[in-house]
Parts: structure tokens; C-alpha cells; sequence
């Protein structure tokens, strides 16, 4: 039975989904906030506009409605990772019916994708557990967009979405961000109320878009990602501060670095557009492996 076949209504929809797992209890431990509005699935959907090629990745199913969306567009195939073994009944169910489906159990974060995946995807498509979001992204773009990955539309909580999306001169700017915008770009497609979920989150979430079109070295460079990383270490500081702790930088070499690109002294890290922490980069100072 297909929720996108058998709910006319919302309230339909809803009651189909609790008679799935009618005695689960959400562990929102591990961020269980399974989404139940049939209009956000269908605006995800439509949005992805998928084609006959892509292979989608999903992480955290939970009940499936997400994953039957999926399964019942053009795609060519489906590869969900869910950590709750609890969910197995209902999902090893899915997996059954459907051909295209295939099922892998274990830490998004942690699973060796090289040798678990059964092919590489060139999307994902997931309602994300917001208390991982940021390493769990980290981990799919150094792991699978070297592999062709390039496009993502993701649920995530509102704060997330805002580091991720922020450009320059804006207090959410993050490293993460950056190196997104550094390989291609990102944007909120909407805000998403907690009266879309079960049970209700105590945030407001957003759906995001990115996009990876260019630069995928960025992905595995590990002198890139500690750069940043130490580059934003402390927001409330400086660079000139912030390079003193993290590369032992003296302040006048450090405003030796800034005054050559331009920058003032006292900069910070939000403040810098994407060609600058390229051009800061080039710097030796931040090639060494300390």
C-alpha cells in the first residue's frame, strides 16, 4: 500500500502514516521528527525535478513517506540509510515491493560509503537528523562528491540552513558554507513550520538546495577544510587572533598576510567573500601541518 495511492486528504494522509507504526515512540535523541505533510513532500518533489538518470541517496527514511515519494518518480534507483533498526519491519516492506529500493542500516556519518553503497548517487534527497547536519555533510561531500555527487535538496533546521546559505559580512557565515559556495552554491527554498512534523520540533526547519558544479578538489582538501576551521574558530575574534591560536602566527606577520590582500587588521572571519579565502589560502603560513 502507497501512501501517494491510497490519502485523498491530509487527514487521510496522516492517519496512513500512524497506522504504519501505530506503537513507535520518535527517539528525538537522533533527531526522529519524521515529516507528515503531504504538501512539503510534494513541494520537495517537484522541486528536485528528477530525471530517469539520477540515483538518490536519503538519509534517516523513519517511516517512508519521503522514500515512497521517491520511488515513485522517474528516478532510476533509491538508496536509504536509516540507523533505527526498529523501522526495519516497515521499510524492509518498501524494499520488497519495489525493485528500485535498496536499504542500508547503520551511522550516516560513520558508514563507509566506498564499500556499503550499491552505486554512487548524484543526489540526495533527505530530511536530515538536524543534530548531525553539519558533520554528516561534511562526510557526504568529502566521500561522495568527489564520485559524481552534485546535487542536494535537504530539510534542515533553520539555524543550519543559515550557516550553510549566508554569504560574506553576515554572522552565520561558517566554514561549511564557504566551501560549498567554493564549489558551487546554495539557497533556502523555504521556511518549514514544526506542525509539519511528528512529533513537532521546537524549531523552525527550511528546506536548502545545493548545488556542486565546479572546484570538487575543495571537497578533500584537508589543509582547506583546517584552514577555515581555524579561521572561524573563535566568531567574536579576529583573524589576527584566531591564526595566533591555530598556527601560531605572529599578530604582525598575521597583518602582514591581511594588509596584502587587502584587508584591514582587525577583520573577521564572516566578513571575507569566497575570492579572499582563496587568495589567503595561497599563503604558506596556512600549508604546514601543525
Amino acid at each position: 500500500m502507497n501512501a501517494w495511492s491510497n490519502s485523498k486528504t491530509k487527514i487521510d494522509f496522516i492517519q496512513f502514516i500512524m497506522q504504519r507504526t501505530p506503537n513507535f515512540v520518535n527517539n528525538t535523541d537522533i533527531g526522529q521528527n519524521f515529516l507528515i505533510d503531504r504538501s512539503v513532500i510534494d513541494y520537495i518533489i517537484k522541486k528536485a525535478d528528477i530525471q530517469p538518470e539520477d540515483q538518490i541517496l536519503e538519509i534517516g527514511p523513519g517511516e517512508g513517506i519521503l522514500t515512497e515519494a521517491l520511488l515513485a518518480s522517474p528516478c532510476r534507483s533509491v538508496c536509504a540509510v536509516e540507523l533505527d533498526t526498529r523501522l526495519k519491519p516497515n521499510l524492509e516492506a518498501i524494499a520488497l515491493k519495489n525493485p528500485k529500493f535498496s536499504l542500508l542500516w547503520g551511522d550516516a556519518v560513520q558508514l563507509d560509503y566506498a564499500n556499503k553503497l550499491p552505486w554512487m548517487p548524484n543526489r540526495i534527497i533527505a530530511n536530515l537528523p538536524y543534530h548531525i547536519t553539519t558533520p554528516l555533510l561534511w562526510t557526504l561531500i568529502e566521500k561522495l562528491v568527489p564520485k559524481g555527487l552534485s546535487s542536494f535538496i535537504l530539510m534542515v533546521q533553520l539555524e543550519s540552513a543559515q550557516r550553510i546559505t549566508s554569504p560574506e559580512r553576515n554572522k552565520q557565515r561558517s566554514p561549511l558554507g564557504v566551501t560549498i559556495e567554493a564549489m558551487g552554491s546554495s539557497k533556502i527554498l523555504r521556511s518549514v513550520p514544526p506542525s509539519c512534523f511528528r512529533p513537532q520540533p521546537r524549531v523552525m526547519s527550511c528546506l536548502i538546495e545545493i548545488t556542486i558544479d565546479k572546484s570538487r578538489e575543495f571537497a578533500t582538501d584537508k589543509k582547506w577544510k583546517q584552514f577555515l576551521v581555524r579561521s572561524f574558530a573563535q566568531r567574536r575574534k579576529t583573524l589576527t587572533n584566531n591564526w595566533a591560536a591555530g598556527y601560531g602566527l605572529s599578530k604582525e606577520r598575521s597583518q602582514q598576510i591581511l594588509e596584502a590582500h587587502g584587508l584591514k587588521p582587525l577583520a573577521r572571519a564572516e566578513e571575507l567573500p569566497l575570492e579572499k579565502w582563496k587568495e589567503l589560502f595561497e599563503a604558506e603560513d596556512f600549508k604546514l601541518t601543525k
